[in-house]
């Protein structure tokens, strides 16, 4: 079981390293949304209390250490959503199984 989670782990790093340099130049699809609708204008003044504007983290001077640590919190973010959420359902379907034996 740890070889999987490791081996898990070892892909999703590949694959944020990877997405950063294949990234497009051009705007994604909700920048795209806020230019048609008119508010990408706001940007800046949200943008500098953002921890991660642009995908990018504040606390690297390289770009590129600073969209692959924004990915990576991304990615965490999503796992423990993940695993939270799983947990929940689990913990759903055990309690309705006891309530209903």
């Amino acid at each position: 079981m740890k070889r999987a989670v490791w081996g898990i782990a070892a892909t999703t790093l590949l694959l944020v390293l990877a997405g950063v340099w294949i990234s497009s130049a051009f705007p994604d699809g909700l920048e795209r949304v806020a230019a048609n609708l008119g508010f990408a204008s706001r940007e800046a003044a949200a943008g500098p209390g953002s921890p991660l504007a642009k995908y990018e983290t504040r606390y690297f001077h390289s770009r590129w250490a600073a969209q692959v640590s924004a990915g990576l919190v991304g990615v965490l973010l999503l796992y423990g959503f993940g695993v939270l959420f799983g947990r929940l359902l689990r913990r759903k379907r055990h309690d309705a199984s006891r309530h209903a034996g």
